[in-house]
């Protein structure tokens, strides 16, 4: 059976909605998630889901019976969480039969041990089960997420109000994403001990986002391209607490010092197909924009 934690997440969402409306192999699966109503409302009363707290142990264990697969996100991460959370639920997962987990990482994770994914990296490696590690590139549905907040700036504002200046990113659609971990969790020995750096085909700045979006919405579209201080200030006073903001600002660091946008053909190969352009996401969700609908 396929675990999948963070149903309702960047990717989670996706890989659930892969499961439950096409699922081409079979796999059976169940959600594991923080809120079951919210799954329940999003994917059907129907949907085999168990409640998972990472602060609640007591919920590990039922969450993860029967599982041997796991697709495991980080919620938010943080050094201490890293430690107090991951680890500990990683264990758990491996006392509870998982044989292959499945982790979604960050470009760079091994390269160093500040960045609180390089942790939970090596505790898998370390607890003896198969792996897979995906190292995606910036999500494309960052710009639709109600955590980022940045479709509210693109649907009131009209701007792009993030501060990964004049870099160059590469952009990966969460649908791709799902179809391949999907097709991982269908046949995982092949995968064992892998890791995937998974992207768009073209680096792209910023400006080239508000293009593609000002073609979509049918509207200009500007990248403005802010301070820290000014994306800071903005962040905190539309309620988002200091972790999602300390952890936005580590990602734009990256951005704007070139460690986001690796170009891989890890993901065409696994698609067996080209991945989706921005444009293509810009008019598949161009209604978001429009009714002010984030995920």
């Amino acid at each position: 059976m396929f675990i999948i934690t963070g149903p309702t997440g960047n990717i989670g969402a996706e890989v659930s909605r892969y499961l439950v409306e096409k699922n081409p192999a079979g796999v059976e699966f169940r959600l594991a998630a923080h809120s079951v109503d919210r799954v329940r409302e999003e994917f059907g009363s129907e949907v085999p889901v168990a409640h998972l707290e990472y602060d609640d142990p007591s919920t590990w264990a039922p969450a993860l019976e029967g599982g041997t697969t796991l697709f495991l996100l980080f919620p938010l991460p943080h050094p201490k969480t890293a430690k107090s959370r991951m680890v500990p639920f990683i264990d758990a997962a491996v006392a509870a039969g998982i044989r292959h987990i499945i982790y979604i990482t960050v470009p760079g994770g091994d390269a160093s041990r500040v960045i609180p994914h390089n942790t939970v990296e090596r505790h898998i490696k370390e607890s003896g089960v198969q792996w897979t590690l995906l190292r995606p590139s910036y999500f494309m549905q960052n710009l639709v997420r109600s955590l980022s907040t940045h479709g509210v700036d693109i649907a009131q504002s009209d701007e792009i109000f993030i501060p990964a200046g004049k870099s160059t990113t590469t952009f990966v659609d969460s649908r791709d994403l799902a179809e391949v971990i999907v097709g991982i969790a269908a046949d995982t020995d092949p995968h064992d001990r892998q890791t995937y750096v998974l992207t768009g085909e073209h680096k792209k700045t910023y400006f080239d986002v508000a293009e593609a979006l000002s073609e979509a919405l049918g509207r200009p579209i500007t990248y403005t391209h802010p301070s820290f201080l000014a994306f800071w200030r903005r962040m905190r006073k539309r309620g988002l607490t200091r972790d999602t903001v300390f952890f936005m600002c580590i990602v734009y660091t990256l951005a704007r010092r070139g460690r986001n946008n690796p170009v891989s053909e890890d993901l065409p190969n696994m698609l067996g197909r080209d991945p989706t352009t921005l444009r293509q996401f810009a008019l598949d969700y161009k209604w978001r924009w429009e009714t002010q609908t984030w995920t």
